[in-house]
């Protein structure tokens, strides 16, 4: 972790690294092992890792005594990592660090101990254990804030920004991911190709989780640029990943199938376990969506299979087992079907307390302490201004004044809203939203025979009085023009020119013309939500229903049906 930061000798510490096999033993039996990089020797380690247990209990411990015999700190907490890993002990590794956490504490510097909370910070996050990794990394902040560490400072941020995604606060995220990607905009030499890819996809998987696709797909291919100009096969596969995800949310499931498989082999490498069950995950339910629940099957099982292997609980867990266990309802296999349950009920019993304790944790450990800091930061500066009393008169009147003009605001903003309705209502009355008379550009029957015209205009006027013609939210010009037995570039010519606009923009008023007699005439539709409107006159969603309804009436929907209801 952090493999960049300033690496710290300290001779001090050498009385502490303990290792298990001799170092002499080692020597001898491996010739020119003393030779190897601490690159090389980690290749050695995970090239034996789960293929021959004593050659990676060798090339660990030699790591590890390398570290010692350099004095390089750093490099001993790396070697101690993986001799937990390769003999299964956690303890390993954790009381190494807290052991150098004790030493460190009595004389703080600028890269100690903080970085030696990140690490454990790191290994909680790892575990799953959020709460902890959280407390981790805020007092590894702790003592990061008195020294001038930027680098380390804004790695731990950049985790905790991560937990906080993880605590489903994505804004928090978002914003914190967004104030280190400026602060190393700033200060580019203090990044590194690594460090920028992650933060990008960091970004690019918060927007994604504030449902803002557009941004999320930008940041992904800012990473894959990277990615792709240093030819770096890893972080190419986790911006496959990234997009493949992305790609889901457009309902783009064959090209996320396609891009999330091509991130499996190098996520399967770096042991990523949490991502790794996020694919099988992306590419079950796109299998799902396209009806092929044979190898959506496959893939739910995988995720099961992942599971029992590692033990690490995901959210993905949730989704495959629900789907593993109506599979085999279906299938009348009930010990299968109770096998999945059980396994449902298991996953989501973690994950509950799981978010209780690290949404705790960030209310009592993060949120709170920042918002004392910023009140103390907010009194102190009070005390060096002028008398509480002549302060309190000023902001008083201020506060008295903003309100005055708010109100005024406000009044005249509705004044003008209710003007609107009213001319509205008046002219809903004198004539449609949609103008069918023909348009005196004769510039369409320069190219279109009369008779096609007038053929087309008499349908249009027909389709026009049928609601259910206009309000299918799947209706297109080519889909138009096969009902009306013409092509799209009559139809079309004949829209812009007698209707005077485009198909879309024809559409849309068809549509918000229908919505205002609706609304008008029936009152159980005013009962209804805006997005159950929206999808009754055609409109897939609120957000485009309450847009194009502003821009025919300059009016919200919900203003609207509010001003009717008095008038009723």
């Amino acid at each position: 972790m952090l493999k960049n930061i300033k690496k710290l000798h300290i001779s001090k510490f050498v009385s502490l690294l303990v290792f298990v096999v001799s170092f002499n033993t080692i020597a001898q039996n491996s010739k020119n092992i003393e030779n190897y990089t601490f690159d090389e020797l980690s290749d050695k380690y995970y090239e034996y890792k789960f293929t021959d247990s004593l050659k990676a209990k060798k090339f660990a411990n030699f790591y590890f005594n390398k570290a010692v015999k350099e004095k390089d700190t750093v490099q001993a907490i790396d070697g101690k990592s993986y001799l937990s890993e390769v003999y299964n002990n956690d303890n390993i590794y954790l009381s190494f660090i807290d052991s150098l956490i004790t030493l460190t504490k009595k004389k703080p510097n600028n890269m100690f101990p903080a970085y030696l909370y990140a690490c454990k910070g790191t290994y909680y996050i790892l575990k799953s254990i959020d709460n902890k990794s959280l407390k981790n990394y805020l007092l590894a902040l702790e003592y990061i804030n008195s020294s001038k560490n930027d680098s380390l400072k804004y790695h731990i941020k950049q985790r905790i920004a991560m937990l906080a995604s993880r605590n489903r606060d994505y804004k928090k995220a978002k914003d914190i991911y967004i104030t280190i990607f400026n602060f190393y905009k700033k200060k580019p030499e203090l990044s590194n190709f690594n460090f920028n890819c992650t933060l990008l996809l960091n970004i690019s998987k918060e927007y994604i989780s504030l449902k803002k696709n557009d941004s999320a797909i930008y940041f992904a291919k800012e990473a894959y640029k990277i990615a792709k100009k240093n030819n770096h096969l890893k972080y190419i596969s986790y911006c496959h990943y990234r997009i493949g995800e992305i790609e889901y949310y457009q309902e783009k499931y064959l090209s996320a199938i396609k891009n999330l498989k091509k991130s499996l082999p190098n996520i399967i490498k770096d042991e990523n376990f949490n991502i790794l069950s996020n694919s099988y995950n992306y590419i079950a339910k796109s299998y799902f969506k396209l009806k092929n629940n044979k190898k959506s099957l496959k893939y739910n099982l995988l995720i099961d299979s992942l599971y029992t292997k590692t033990k690490i609980t995901h959210l993905s867990q949730k989704y495959s087992y629900e789907y593993l266990a109506n599979y085999y309802k279906e299938k009348k296999d009930l010990k299968n079907q109770l096998k999945y349950i059980n396994k449902y009920l298991k996953v989501d019993s973690i994950l509950n307390v799981r978010n209780k304790n690290l949404s705790k944790t960030f209310t009592e450990e993060y949120d709170r302490p920042k918002l004392i800091a910023e009140k103390q930061k907010i009194i102190s500066e009070l005390s060096n201004e002028v008398s509480f009393y002549k302060k309190s008169r000023i902001v008083i009147a201020l506060i008295l004044i903003l309100s005055f003009i708010l109100f005024l605001y406000q009044f005249r903003k509705r004044k003008k809203q209710e003007q609107k309705f009213d001319k509205l209502t008046l002219k809903l009355k004198n004539k449609k939203v949609v103008d069918n008379s023909v348009n005196s550009n004769t510039n369409v029957q320069k190219t279109l025979p009369e008779t096609i015209i007038t053929e087309l205009l008499a349908k249009l006027d027909s389709f026009e009085k049928q609601p259910e013609n206009f309000t299918n939210n799947k209706l297109t010009l080519s889909i138009l023009a096969k009902e009306l037995e013409t092509n799209s570039n009559y139809l079309s010519k004949v829209i812009n020119q007698k209707k005077g606009c485009n198909f879309s923009t024809y559409l849309r008023k068809l549509r918000i013309d229908y919505a205002l007699d609706l609304l008008e005439k029936d009152a159980t539709i005013r009962k209804f939500s805006i997005d159950a409107i929206a999808k009754e006159v055609g409109f897939k969603n609120a957000e485009t229903f309450s847009k194009a309804f502003f821009k025919e009436t300059e009016l919200n929907p919900s203003f609207y049906i509010k001003q009717l209801e008095k008038k009723k």
